[in-house]
C-alpha cells in the first residue's frame, strides 16, 4: 500500500479541518471516499461529511463549521496501483476532474477556497475495481482502513 508521506500530510493540516468524502458505494471502489467520511464522522476534532455521489449538495454543511483546511476524499484514477493514495493540491487537478461525479474535485476545491478561504487538498485513492457491487477491493479496503486509523492523528484538537 502506497500512502502519502507523513510529513506532507502533517504540513497540510492546519487549524479546524473539514472533510468531504464522496463516491458511489454501488460501484465498489468508487465509494472509498464516502466510506472514509462515514467512519471519521465520529471524530470530535474535525467535521467529516459523507457527500455520497452528489458532493456539491454538501458544500455548505462543511462550510458552516468554518474550516481552515478542507480535505476532499475520493476514488480517482491517476494511473497508480490499486489502493495507492496521493494528496493532490487543487492546481494538480484537471478541470474535468479525475472523479466519476458531477462536481469535479477541482471545482469543489475552488468553491471552498473562494467561499471560506480554506486551504484544500484531494486525498485521491486509486481504485482497482469500479464494477457494480458494494464491497471494496482488498487493496482499496486496506488503504481505507489505514486512512481511517491514521487521519485523526493529523487533526488538532479544537
Amino acid at each position: 500500500m502506497n500512502l502519502p508521506d507523513q510529513y506532507k500530510l502533517s504540513e497540510f493540516f492546519k487549524g479546524r479541518v473539514g472533510i468531504l468524502g464522496f463516491g458511489n458505494r454501488l460501484w465498489r471502489d468508487d465509494g472509498a471516499g464516502s466510506v472514509i467520511a462515514e467512519a471519521l464522522s465520529a471524530c470530535p476534532d474535525f467535521d467529516a461529511v459523507d457527500g455520497g455521489f452528489v458532493p456539491e449538495n454538501y458544500l455548505e454543511k462543511v462550510i458552516e463549521n468554518n474550516p481552515e483546511t478542507v480535505l476532499l476524499i475520493d476514488a480517482a484514477d491517476f494511473d497508480g496501483q490499486p489502493g495507492e493514495v496521493r494528496l493532490l493540491q487543487p492546481d494538480e487537478l484537471m478541470p474535468g476532474g479525475l472523479s466519476t461525479h458531477a462536481g469535479s474535485p477541482q471545482m469543489l476545491a475552488r468553491y471552498f477556497e473562494a467561499r471560506c478561504g480554506a486551504r484544500v487538498g484531494l486525498l485521491a485513492i486509486q481504485p482497482g475495481d469500479v464494477s457494480e457491487g458494494d464491497e471494496l477491493s482488498p487493496e482499496v479496503a486496506a488503504a481505507v482502513s489505514h486512512l481511517v486509523k491514521m487521519l485523526p492523528a493529523f487533526c488538532q484538537p479544537q
